[in-house]
């Protein structure tokens, strides 16, 4: 029964990302998984699908409109005259 969960393996390949960046917001907290095993014992650790969804939504940024850049500005030199 998979249940709809995912090994760290398996969400970073998803991802697109190094297992070690998956394992990191796990420890950090930021992504939720569970931690199957005996307490005090490493185990294995198990994300949700929906979990991942969720947590990958929280990274999304908007993309700028392309704009033309500020003019800029003048600078005056005191040190030289022309």
């Amino acid at each position: 029964m998979n249940c709809n969960m995912l090994t760290v393996k398996q969400a970073a390949e998803q991802l697109g990302v190094c297992a070690s960046l998956v394992y990191g917001w796990c420890q950090s907290g930021i992504l939720p998984h569970f931690r199957l095993g005996a307490r005090g014992r490493r185990g294995g650790i198990r994300i949700a699908v929906a979990d991942l969804e969720t947590f990958l939504a929280t990274l999304k940024r908007e993309g700028r409109h392309e704009t033309k850049p500020p003019a800029p500005k003048p600078v005056k030199l005191k040190h030289l005259q022309l």
